[in-house]
């Protein structure tokens, strides 16, 4: 996907709008906000394949369209630093597995950012030659860590900054729009619709129409609520679709 421009912004939420989809704008990350969407109860799931999604608190994701329960936010949290995320290049050289074992090794405490912090420490000292004397409270991990991974340092380079206080908090803290107000569907517009799609994909009003044309009679046939799947197209219907007159668009 290409660079998101203000004005693709822009015309995104303006189509939204247009068709009577709610939305909310997150202040961070899109996958933070959408937990704090499930926390709140304005949401019965969330549909990403970032599996960040499991570090922010998400506990039913739909990925694969497949939903699976999430564990534990403390659990999901604490690899993130070492094998490096979105915030982070991490330590280069550990992988998903080798964070694994650093973790069983050097455990942070059970809650909050010191504890977090503190066990990465731990690691940090070891990588740094500060730990070759193993302390009289080394666990059997962290025997067994020292043993298979003792010329591991030479390959493995951490950020001077590591392990980052502020990761971890961008992790357990992040900013979230936290209003509780509910979502509301609305009807599509289909002349704002015309007018915008003439505007900014060079669709003709009949082509428009022929598009959101199932959904108005469907909103029409019923007095009742219309599941969420009766909105969209299907692969059967053999719906197509006009093509896209700017070239940033039809890259995203």
């Amino acid at each position: 996907m290409g660079t998101i421009t203000d004005e693709m912004k822009d015309d995104i939420l303006r189509l939204l709008r247009l068709c009577g989809i709610p939305w909310v704008e997150s202040p961070s990350e899109a996958e933070a906000q959408c937990a704090a969407l499930e926390r709140l109860g304005l949401v019965d799931g969330v549909v990403t394949e970032d599996s960040d999604i499991f570090v922010f608190g998400g506990q039913k994701v739909y990925k694969g369209h497949r939903a699976r329960a999430g564990p534990g936010q403390g659990q999901a949290r604490r690899p993130r630093d070492a094998p490096g995320r979105d915030y982070t290049d991490g330590v280069r050289g550990v992988g998903i597995v080798n964070g694994m074992e650093v973790l069983r090794a050097f455990p942070p405490a059970a809650d909050g950012v010191e504890g977090v912090h503190g066990g990465l420490s731990r690691f940090r000292d070891w990588m740094d030659g500060i730990g070759d004397v193993l302390p009289d409270d080394a666990t059997p991990p962290e025997v067994a860590f020292h043993g298979k991974h003792r010329s591991a340092r030479a390959r493995w380079a951490a950020p001077a900054d590591f392990p980052s206080r502020g990761i971890i908090t961008a992790y357990l803290r992040p900013a979230v729009d936290t209003s509780r107000t509910r979502f509301t569907w609305a009807r599509p517009d289909l002349d704002a619709l015309q007018r915008f799609c003439a505007d900014t994909l060079g669709w003709e009003r009949e082509e428009t129409a022929r598009v959101v044309g199932p959904v108005l009679k469907v909103l029409e046939s019923t007095s009742t609520q219309t599941r969420l799947e009766s909105y969209f197209m299907r692969y059967e219907d053999n719906v197509t679709f006009g093509k896209v007159k700017i070239k940033a668009l039809s890259k995203t």
